[in-house]
């Protein structure tokens, strides 16, 4: 006597390719969160080392020095957006995308375009800032020039071609061992002026290091068959992904100028306070990248769902974000400043809401509006959000001190992201059919397997 148990039937039998599908997706996750995690190591490194170079200049120079040395940055910061002529926004997509070859004449096309921008507005930046810093403009201008030289940054490249390691190794490492460095000169006696000039040797150490290691396969196997469009037409090509960065940059930095000018007692509180919620978002900005990503990469039919499930995470994050930050504030702020330097406990909570609020701005600016192709809106809301938020920057200054220009802050960013929420929800195609996540993205995140 046979039983007949349906084994073979069909009916209890496990699909083979569906253990297949699962080993892929796990790898696929794997690959992913290596990614994320790599990513976020370099930007975590390089605001740690920025934020331990605080303490080191406030106690070689003085508050006084160091709050200058934090406005020249700000000045650089904007000059940098200028030399990186808005390759940070459009480069990833461009390299994703690109053959060897084209990748290769992107990124030499960029550096003889900011090479040719980093010399006249270095000068610009170190003489805007000498002016500003006054006693110290020394400190002013140099700190203006090494972060100018952020500009020459290479991580978009290594963004498109989902190689953080790489980035790493090339470009983080050498801008942390400049820091470092100058943080060892300083605890030797030197001055504050010694360790922000380590710094910029560190930014330019790391662009050489980085270019050399884009194009080494130049000469060997693509000089040929590799050509450059012209300056001119490259420049051209870049203008709307440096209207939206530069525009966004300028009302980034301009406040420290404008309380270093209007109200100069409480400019060391607030460079502290303005320092570290830039450098909190520096170093979250894998959440940002990994969102420009995914975002792109849905189905047309499925791109409103995909926007609309990246910003509810968003929220989240920022919201959890804004809580952790004013819960070790004070202590962060009681380190930074040496125990010299002692915000309000006002400051400290309009400093965490625009650090949470900065940050879902930049993914519906730097990753939503583009996908959509409305990219143009970034720039426009950068405009009004800093045609009403600068001269609040200034009365709060001038009346309430530090609590004053932060509020006015956050009073433009507020504006700005209702601007770009509007478009946003203007620009999605209501009632479209959601298409299925593609195989090998990583759930709930979208990083490829590539």
């Amino acid at each position: 006597m046979h039983l007949h148990t349906g084994g073979r039937s069909g009916a209890g039998r496990a699909d083979p390719r569906a253990g297949r599908s699962g080993a892929q997706a796990l790898r696929a996750t794997g690959r992913g969160l290596s990614k994320i995690v790599g990513f976020g190591l370099s930007m975590l490194l390089l605001a740690v080392a920025s934020l331990v170079a605080i303490p080191s200049m406030v106690a070689a120079s003085g508050p006084r020095a160091w709050g200058m040395i934090a406005a020249g940055q700000a000045v650089g910061a904007v000059a940098a957006v200028a030399v990186a002529y808005g390759w940070g926004m459009s480069g990833p997509a461009t390299i994703a995308r690109a053959d060897l070859k084209g990748r290769l004449s992107e990124y030499a096309e960029s550096v003889v375009c900011e090479l040719l921008i980093f010399v006249p507005v270095g000068i610009i930046a170190f003489g805007l800032a000498w002016l500003i810093g006054r006693d110290y403009g020394l400190y002013a201008g140099v700190g203006a020039l090494s972060t100018t030289s952020v500009g020459l940054t290479a991580n978009w490249f290594f963004i498109g071609r989902a190689q953080p390691y790489a980035l790493l190794i090339g470009e983080t490492l050498p801008r942390v061992a400049g820091t470092l460095v100058g943080i060892m000169f300083m605890a030797s006696g030197s001055t504050a002026l010694i360790g922000v000039l380590w710094q910029l040797i560190g930014m330019l150490a790391a662009f050489v290091i980085c270019t050399l290691w884009i194009l080494r396969p130049w000469n060997a196997l693509h000089r040929r068959s590799v050509s450059r469009r012209s300056v001119k037409t490259v420049l051209w090509a870049q203008r709307h992904g440096l209207t939206a960065t530069l525009v966004s940059a300028v009302y980034s930095a301009a406040p420290i100028t404008i309380v270093t000018l209007a109200a100069p007692g409480v400019q060391p509180v607030y460079a502290v306070l303005d320092k570290v919620q830039r450098q909190v978002n520096a170093g979250l900005s894998p959440f940002t990248v990994v969102m420009q990503g995914w975002i792109p990469r849905a189905a047309r039919a499925a791109l409103s769902t995909r926007i609309r499930q990246a910003m509810a995470l968003s929220v989240v994050f920022a919201l959890a974000l804004a809580a952790f930050m004013l819960l070790i504030a004070q202590d962060l702020m009681h380190w930074l400043g040496g125990g010299q330097i002692e915000p309000g406990f006002v400051a400290l909570v309009l400093m965490s809401a625009i650090t949470g609020v900065y940050l879902f701005e930049n993914i519906v600016a730097k990753a939503a509006l583009p996908a959509l192709g409305e990219l143009g809106v970034a720039a426009k809301a950068s405009i009004v959000g800093m045609a009403v938020g600068l001269p609040l920057v200034a009365v709060g200054a001038v009346l309430l001190g530090a609590e004053g220009a932060l509020a006015g802050i956050l009073v433009g960013i507020l504006v700005r992201l209702s601007i770009e929420l509007y478009a946003v929800r203007a620009a999605r195609r209501p009632g479209a059919a959601d298409d299925e996540v593609a195989d090998g993205e990583v759930a709930g995140m979208g990083m490829d397997a590539t």
